[in-house]
C-alpha cells in the first residue's frame, strides 16, 4: 500500500509538470479563477488503483530482472541496465498514464466552463479566493 502511495505521488508530480490543470478559454469582461486539488482527482480517478497496481508489477518485474542478470556486470554495466530499465519503466507509466491525463484535462476544462470559470490552477497554487472545482471533477470523473 505505500507503494502505492508512493506511485501515486510520483503519477501526480508527473501530471502537475505536464500542465494537466488546463486554462479554459478567457470569457469577455472579468476573469473568474478556479482551482482543483489534482491530488484528490487522480486519487478518485476510476481505474487508478488498477494503473498503481499495473506499474508496480512492472516495476517489480524490472528489479527481478536487473537483479538477475546485474550480478554478470561490472559498474558500468549495472548503471546502464538500471538506466534503460528507468527509462523502459517511464515509458510504461507515460503509456498508462497518458489516457488519465486527457481524460482529467479535457473533464477539468469541462467542469470550468459549465461553472463560468475561466482559468484553473491547481490548489497548491492558490493563496485565497477562487472557486473550487475539485468535487465537480471527481463526480463527472466518475459518472
Amino acid at each position: 500500500n505505500n507503494m502505492k502511495k508512493k506511485l501515486l505521488s510520483l503519477m501526480l508530480a508527473g501530471m502537475m509538470s505536464m500542465g494537466v490543470c488546463g486554462t479554459a478559454l478567457a470569457a469577455e469582461g472579468h476573469s473568474t479563477l478556479g482551482f482543483v486539488d489534482m491530488q484528490v482527482i487522480v486519487t478518485n480517478f476510476p481505474g487508478i488503483k488498477d494503473i498503481a497496481q499495473a506499474i508496480a508489477d512492472k516495476q517489480a518485474a524490472l528489479q527481478k530482472d536487473f537483479n538477475n542478470k546485474a550480478e554478470k556486470l561490472d559498474d558500468q554495466g549495472k548503471l546502464q541496465l538500471q538506466a534503460k530499465y528507468n527509462q523502459q519503466l517511464a515509458d510504461f507509466e507515460n503509456k498508462k498514464m497518458q489516457p488519465v491525463h486527457k481524460k482529467i484535462n479535457q473533464t477539468i476544462n469541462a467542469v470550468a466552463a459549465k461553472n463560468g470559470v475561466d482559468s484553473v490552477v491547481n490548489i497548491n497554487a492558490m493563496v485565497a479566493g477562487g472557486t473550487n472545482l475539485t468535487s465537480d471533477v471527481v463526480k463527472e470523473l466518475n459518472k
